[in-house]
């Protein structure tokens, strides 16, 4: 298990970003591996949220293809 950090730390917003993309990607290859959810829910879950938050299409389309 992790190590909790107790001291504040200060990063920057690149750094927050860069952590929250690996994040992300760590637990997508997680649950495809495991299959617990297929890559065709995943696009469509992402699909869902860009509607529901008003993204309009944009160069996102051409990597979900």
């Amino acid at each position: 298990m992790a190590e909790r950090i107790n001291t504040p730390t200060v990063i920057s917003a690149e750094e927050a970003l860069r952590i929250e993309i690996i994040l992300n990607q760590a637990l997508i290859d997680l649950l495809l591996a495991k299959g617990l959810i297929s890559e065709d829910e995943l696009i469509k879950g992402i699909n869902k949220i860009k509607t529901e938050r008003g993204i309009i299409n944009n160069d996102w389309d051409n990597l979900l293809k």
